[in-house]
């Protein structure tokens, strides 16, 4: 059995006063992202300089701090990319969460002193695509939400790389990297960290209900931590970079405590009051476990009791009385479940005993106990007769995690810097490094030179309030002499502002460096095969279209098809130009018989592939397949995923519908071959979940959109019930992707 320390504890930190709370509640790492390049762009996120901070409080005390890079990156960004890489590697945070394959290579070329951890967006969800992600350089890879604990086990037993697993927090309803849903509806792209959320959204289904088909319960494992221990997971990491110093410290606690087997003393029921959902365990026990709540939607908190009444007191007053499980005292809130509507919600501004006419600050739990209702709230008072009562925020929580203090003069943030300070009778002279400051006075013979070093030493010593600080200090006096504090001090200042150059220097050398070796996208174009001007793609379980002699390329998907059917559902192919395209998703369980699959279609003469993902694209490989092109979900945004895919073995991408006019169009010419969607039914969510609606085959969202979800290959997919028709760039290789169609 692992200590509770062998497996790491890692918590959200959308600010610094929240990365504090998680470490004082147990936490043995945050991560966190930046105010660019972060999957969750509205956090509050970190400085640069409050990041120097916070690794320079974490690293005394064995605390790791992981820094999220997380989205995917348009070429015109790649400088500004680069940049931010270059002041990363100069903090050196304990790990990089990276998704975009340009990134990645990018830090493994430029910035090798950056540990890579792999995105959930890349989509890990079996062995093949953890060791892919390995051989890319990745020394940790967050596992897909939607695995069991035995896919977990046999991945991680196997992988020889460290996994992450997400434990506790809110879910997304597509698999994660594979939402394109905010992107194309709300022009707000969730790959880039602008999600709007459209999961949370209600719908109107074909039977006229209005629900929320797509709204994921939030996960909570805490039941599970013993069997996540024994599969070898690395990290068990809790999701909420968008919430609260008092959430994270409250959850973190809570896992705390039941990692290392002591009093659980912050109970569900405690961060149920800070902020709650429904709960599920997903598809951790093999099968889904209720994930969606289609009737409630954001914070319930913690059930304490029922309504039994209301009554009136002497001044006409409305008084609320039910029975409490929990003690509860004033100015918590409560909320109210209300049937077929949003809770109704208070605080409590005058509490007392039933039958009583005294008010009491707080009450134990078991008491019957009635609460003022204010008036401003009388009038939208629903009926509230056996209605759930539940504490929505609770004080003594509150207290119980105060929010962290910190003084920036309570840590040393600043690099270390070996200072050789001499002085001469025309002045003092500091060195550090490449830095050399003079400062020029006439210094005369100390009249006490045994405390010459301990001078020195103390003017240099104060850099607080500067990326710096003094590491060892030598002084070169052999004349005796005495250096007044002022001549030390601004030796000191001028030294700094130097050093602060010669940093800004090197990083701007450094981030030409390397945009000068970016430059260079390779080409993988074979002049003996011309690039197609036109490609479809369909199902296998597609007619074939009339004009086929349009395409240069037709591209079938066999989705997870055995070999053997593959070949004789392909007979009505016979004599066209084809390519084979494998699976987006699948289980690990499945891989074995995909693996099998392939090998017996490439002996019988398919040689042309197409790969969806890090793991298809790797079992194409191991079968010596090498004319493979990548679908749009390996997400090629710039010339450096580009000339990564290239590497791979890939000699044709297809652009990402979510890409801009302006990227799309370098996309178009770049020197590997880049095919852009003329035509496609974008598939909007791509889940594992069906959705919670009777009729979602024909859903309409809030402004009158329509929307269908249907299955395809095992996935439940929703998308516009009409094709998309997209502009492509002058010149362009055209798609016409049938694949998503409604069957």
């Amino acid at each position: 059995m692992k200590d509770s320390h062998d497996i790491e504890l890692l918590s959200p930190a959308g600010s610094f006063e929240t990365a504090l709370a998680a470490f004082q509640a147990g936490a043995d790492a945050v991560y966190l992202g930046l105010d660019a390049f972060s999957a969750r762009a509205d956090a509050v996120n970190l400085s640069p300089e409050q990041l120097r901070q916070l690794i320079a409080y974490a690293k005394p005390r064995g605390r790791k701090v992981y820094v999220t890079f997380n989205t995917v990156i348009d070429d015109a960004d790649l400088p500004a990319a680069v940049e931010r890489l270059a002041i990363l590697d100069e903090l050196q945070p304990d790990g990089l969460i990276v998704q975009d394959l340009g990134v990645a290579r990018i830090i493994r070329s430029h910035f090798p002193s950056l540990a890579l951890h792999a995105s959930t967006q890349l989509v890990a969800h079996n062995l093949e695509g953890v060791l892919a992600m390995k051989e890319l350089g990745f020394t940790r890879v967050v596992l897909a939400r939607e695995l069991s604990l035995e896919e977990i086990r046999s991945i991680s037993k196997r992988a020889g790389i460290e996994t992450e697993v997400f434990v506790h927090g809110a879910l997304c309803y597509s698999v994660s990297g594979l939402c394109l849903f905010s992107a194309m509806e709300k022009n707000r792209s969730g790959n880039r960290g602008k999600c709007a959320y459209c999961c949370r959204l209600p719908y109107t289904d074909s039977t006229g209900a209005k629900t929320l088909p797509f709204s994921m319960r939030d996960l909570r494992l805490d039941d599970c931590l013993e069997g996540l221990k024994d599969a070898g997971v690395a990290s068990l990491k809790i999701e909420g970079r968008m919430k609260s110093a008092l959430y994270v410290a409250s959850v973190t606690s809570h896992y705390r405590q039941l990692l290392d087997g002591t009093p659980v003393t912050t109970t569900r029921e405690d961060i149920e009051t800070v902020f709650s959902r429904r709960t599920t365990s997903l598809y951790i026990h093999g099968k889904a476990d209720d994930p969606i709540d289609p009737t409630s939607l954001g914070h319930l908190g913690t059930p304490v009791g029922t309504v039994k009444r209301i009554t009136k007191d002497r001044e006409g007053r409305s008084w609320l009385r039910f029975h409490t499980n929990r003690a509860i005292e004033r100015h918590d809130g409560l909320q109210f479940g209300v049937t077929g509507g949003k809770p109704f919600g208070f605080g409590i501004s005058e509490m007392r005993i039933a039958i009583s006419r005294t008010t009491i600050f707080e009450t134990p739990a078991g008491s019957d106990v009635e609460v003022l209702i204010p008036e401003d709230r009388l009038a939208e008072l629903p009926p509230l007769d056996g209605a759930t009562v539940y504490c929505s925020a609770s004080n003594e929580i509150k207290r119980r995690f105060p929010v962290p203090s910190f003084r920036p003069s309570e840590v040393n943030a600043g690099t270390p810097v070996d200072v050789t300070a001499t002085l001469a009778p025309n002045g003092v002279t500091l060195e550090a490094g490449k830095a050399k400051v003079h400062l020029d006075a006439d210094l005369t013979t100390a009249k006490h030179p045994d405390g010459t070093a301990a001078a020195v030493t103390k003017a240099l010593a104060r850099m607080g309030g500067t990326d710096w600080s003094l590491g060892n200090l030598t002084l070169v006096d052999p004349d005796h002499l005495f250096a007044p504090a002022s001549i030390m001090n601004e030796a000191r200042r001028q030294l700094i502002e130097r050093l602060d150059e010669i940093r800004t220097d090197d990083r701007e050398h450094k981030i030409a460096s390397v945009m000068d070796a970016l430059e260079y996208v390779p080409s993988v174009i074979d002049a003996h095969k011309p690039v197609p001007p036109c490609v479809l793609k369909q199902r296998i379980d597609q007619p074939l279209p009339n004009d086929t002699t349009r395409y240069g390329e037709i591209v079938v998907a066999i989705g997870h098809t055995a070999g053997r059917n593959v070949e004789s559902a392909l007979a009505p192919f016979a004599n066209l130009p084809l390519r084979l395209a494998l699976p987006v998703f699948t289980h690990e369980r499945d891989v074995n018989s995909l693996r099998t699959a392939v090998k017996h279609l490439v002996r019988a003469g398919y040689t042309r592939w197409e790969a969806s993902d890090l793991a298809t694209l790797r079992i194409l490989r191991q079968a010596g397949v090498t004319d493979v092109t990548a679908d749009w979900t390996l997400y090629a945004f710039n010339r450096v995923a580009l000339a990564q895919l290239a590497d791979l073995g890939v000699v044709r991408a297809v652009a990402s519908p979510e890409n801009t006019p302006e990227n799309l169009e370098f996309l178009a010419n770049s020197p590997l071959p880049v095919e852009c969607l003329e035509q496609q039914s974008t598939p909007l969510f791509i889940s594992l979940t069906p959705p919670a609606a009777e009729g979602a085959d024909h859903l309409v969202g809030f402004n009158g959109e329509a929307f269908s979800s249907y299955q395809l290959d095992g996935l439940w997919i929703t998308s516009r019930p009409v094709p998309r028709r997209f502009t492509l760039p002058h010149g362009a290789i055209r798609r016409i992707d049938l694949s998503w169609d409604r069957a």
